[in-house]
This record gives C-alpha cells, sequence and structure tokens, in this order.
C-alpha cells in the first residue's frame, strides 16, 4: 500500500517513520511538495535507508556536505542517518515523489549475521556515503531505477505474494548499490562528522525549544560551542544562519496548528515563539507563498 507522507520527527530531529507492528518493514510513502509548508521538508535523519523516486517536478536534495537537483523520473538513495532536506523547485510544477523507506534487517533478516555484515554495514558504516543517485547512464543506475519502479508498482498493486517480490527486488538492487558504492566506500578521503552531530544536537534542541524566547548562544550552548562556531557551523552544513532556522521551524510549527486547529493565528504565532504578528506574516508569507489567512483557508 502506498499511503500519503507526513513528516513527524523526535526532539532530536529524527524522523519518526511510521511502520505498524506486525507489518512490512519496507514502506512506500507519496509526497506532494504542494501540500507541506514551504514545499520542503526539512532537515532530519532517521535509522531506515531511503530511495526516493521523482514522479513529477524537480526537487532539490541537501545533505551535510552537498545539494544537487533530481529530475523527473531520477531517483536517489539516502543512507541510514545521513542528515538532508528535500525542497521543490519548481513552483509551477509541484513535485510529487515515492519514497521506500526499509531497515537493514528487511534485506539480511537479522542484525549481525554474514549478509548483515558482508553487505549491508559496510554501505550503513560509511561516512562518507551519504547518498547515491542511480545514474541512468549506467547499466547498474538502469537497473536500479527499473527496480525502484517495479517495487512501486508491487505496492501500488499487492498481488498475491508481493512482500516477497519485494525483498528479492530490493535485494537485488541492493547488489547493483553495494557495486557502486565500491570506490567511495574504499576511498581514503578525511571523514569529519563533527559538524553533522553539532547540527543534530542544535537542531534537536531548536525543535524542543522553538516555542521559547531563545537566543544565539541558547542554540550553541546545545552543542557545547561558542556563538561564533554555531553560525560558522550552520552556515557550512546547512546553508542558513541558526536564526533563519529557528524561523523556519516556527513558522512550520505555525503553519501545522493553522491547519489542524481553529486558533486564533495571532495566539498561534505567540505559541510558536513570535513577539510580533506583522514579522509573523511576513515570515509566514516568505516561506509558505501565502498569508496565515489564506494558507488556513487552503485546501490540503
Amino acid at each position: 500500500m502506498i499511503s500519503s507522507y507526513e513528516f513527524r520527527s523526535d526532539e532530536n530531529r529524527k524522523e519518526q517513520v511510521p511502520h505498524t507492528p506486525g507489518s512490512l518493514s519496507c514502506i512506500c510513502k507519496r509526497t506532494e511538495y504542494a501540500k507541506c509548508p514551504g514545499k520542503y521538508i526539512p532537515w532530519h535523519w532517521h535509522k531506515e535507508f531511503e530511495i526516493t523516486y521523482l514522479k513529477k517536478g524537480r526537487a532539490e536534495f541537501r545533505t551535510a556536505d552537498d545539494r544537487f537537483v533530481l529530475p523527473p523520473g531520477g531517483a536517489v538513495f539516502m543512507n541510514a542517518n545521513a542528515l538532508h532536506e528535500v525542497q521543490s523547485v519548481d513552483s509551477s510544477d509541484d513535485a510529487i515523489s515515492y519514497t521506500l523507506f526499509f531497515d537493514a534487517d528487511f534485506l539480511t533478516g537479522g542484525y549481525g549475521n554474514l549478509y548483515s555484515q558482508k553487505y549491508v554495514e559496510p554501505v550503513s558504516a560509511c561516512r562518507k556515503l551519504s547518498y547515491l543517485i542511480f545514474d541512468p547512464g549506467t547499466p547498474p543506475g538502469i537497473r536500479m531505477l527499473g527496480r525502484t519502479l517495479d517495487i512501486l508498482e508491487l505496492f501500488a498493486n499487492e498481488p498475491s505474494g508481493y512482500e516477497f517480490e519485494v525483498r528479492a527486488e530490493l535485494c537485488r538492487l541492493w547488489m547493483d548499490l553495494f557495486g557502486a558504492t565500491e570506490t567511495v566506500r574504499n576511498g581514503t578521503g578525511r571523514e569529519n562528522m563533527t559538524d553533522s552531530e553539532r547540527i543534530k544536537r542544535m537542531i534537536g534542541f531548536i525543535d524542543d525549544h522553538y516555542h521559547e524566547k531563545l537566543m544565539l548562544s541558547d542554540i550553541a550552548a546545545a552543542a557545547d560551542i561558542g556563538s561564533r562556531e554555531c553560525t560558522r557551523c550552520f552556515s557550512r552544513t546547512l546553508g542558513v544562519s541558526p536564526i533563519e532556522y529557528l524561523n523556519r521551524t516556527r513558522v512550520r510549527a505555525a503553519a501545522r496548528m493553522i491547519r489542524e486547529t481553529g486558533d486564533p493565528i495571532s495566539l498561534i504565532a505567540e505559541r510558536c515563539g513570535f513577539a510580533s504578528d506583522s514579522y509573523f506574516g511576513k515570515l509566514f508569507r516568505e516561506e509558505t507563498g501565502s498569508t496565515p489567512r489564506d494558507y488556513r483557508k487552503a485546501d490540503f
């Protein structure tokens, strides 16, 4: 079954991927970016592996040290625990994507066995490997893209025994991916996760305290660094300042409250940490493309 995607994370910005107990530990989600505040999915990570196929429009993916635009018909693998953000880049042709989330055990049958040690852990443990685009100009890329489409079709139609077929196709895809990542996995480049780990702590703090009056020093203290290094870390990793990220988080929270409650907009702005209604309205329009009142009237 393919269900609609709705982003949810914990206090550390770790996404809560919704697995139902007793169900298949590989799920498929459909995302319409026009329905996401700001047409983007904010910075997050999750323990599951992720494969995203872009059905329509274009989307920009950002990782801790890179960014790229995925065209319609393109697909990308995101590694477990890789920090990333995704945003539609076409205002007139909003992106729609299908994403597979699956954990290591779905491939291997259990942690620590031969399959896990030989084929899965070398990928998940490679800090230099945050993503892999399925290159349609190479045989492995063509095969991985084709298998992704086959898996999506299985989820859409759910024929008898589709669970076995999904796992079989995903295992075949994984072996192509394993081969395609050999160079980066065996490389000798320097691995430096300091910024990434600091960012996870600071955006987790912001997500937990955005409704409070926060100073730059408060955000920096969450990662035990100074304000100046905090600003440099955000700039290097996310391409925005800490305060810009804080305001985006507040706007997203306000957008969710506007959509899900009938509370007065001025009260929602206050609950989300905005001291000025006019400033809130300005930032909300910049992020979502509409006023708070128009956003409430929109049909989602």
